[in-house]
């Protein structure tokens, strides 16, 4: 039998490497192909690079690595786009109006 932490891990695994989470929603940086982002910014809930990592880091957003921290199936839930979750989530709703990145 699986443990609940690998079955969360496994599916936070597949949701790390899905073609909306592989650009940083913050700089627009590209995950390396077939790896992902190895965080998460549990307030937007968004996948993202290790630069963004630290900016939100400095203003107390909570950040969780993929591959160092627990995760709970709960928590993988949050990250689903039906949950407001993700990169293309995020886009959406938080970033939705602001300009393109680099854009004027």
């Amino acid at each position: 039998l699986k443990s609940a932490s690998s079955t969360a891990d496994n599916r936070l695994k597949k949701l790390r490497k899905a073609e909306g989470n592989m650009t940083c929603p913050n700089c627009g940086t590209k995950a390396q192909s077939g790896i992902g982002f190895g965080n998460v910014c549990v307030k937007f809930k968004t996948f993202i690079c290790d630069a963004c990592k630290t900016s939100h880091q400095a203003i107390s957003h909570r950040v969780k690595s993929i591959t160092m921290s627990n995760w709970t199936d709960s928590e993988v839930d949050e990250l689903l786009d039906q949950n407001g979750g993700g990169n293309d989530a995020c886009r959406h709703i938080w970033l939705g109006k602001a300009p393109a990145i680099g854009g004027r």
